[in-house]
């Protein structure tokens, strides 16, 4: 019998992007590294991530280790097991505009910017 997964991929303030739903063999189902793989496999698009599942206090908890996916397994109510996929904040693709430094066209202030005017004193001596 298989393990059905139902992955949500999560994007800013955790909104929802996208929605998959996956099988997973039952002989290896508690295996973290199996689990990463095969949600890399259904999101093509995804590179470095980290996944999650909701505790029964609604809390997302990440997991990294056959051991806490077990305990997230263990806390599996009736249905699928919801995953949770979050990209890494370096691999992200859904930058804030304010990231970005503002971008101008010409001179930067009105009359241009100011001349170049080389350093004062002797020039430096290579021994």
């Amino acid at each position: 019998m298989a393990l059905t997964v139902k992955a949500y991929l999560l994007g800013r303030d955790q909104v929802v992007k996208e929605v998959r739903r996956f099988n997973v063999d039952q002989e290896v189902s508690c295996s973290f590294e199996y689990l990463q793989s095969r949600t890399s496999s259904v999101f093509s698009s995804l590179r470095d991530f980290n996944l999650y599942y909701r505790d029964e206090d609604e809390d997302l908890v990440a997991f990294s280790s056959d051991d806490e996916l077990m305990m997230g397994l263990a806390s599996m109510k009736d249905g699928p097991f919801r995953l949770y996929i979050k990209e890494k904040k370096e691999n992200r693709r859904d930058f804030p505009l304010h990231a970005f430094p503002p971008f101008t066209f010409g001179p930067s202030g009105p009359h241009g910017p100011p001349p170049w005017t080389p350093p004062m004193g002797p020039p430096p001596t290579l021994m």
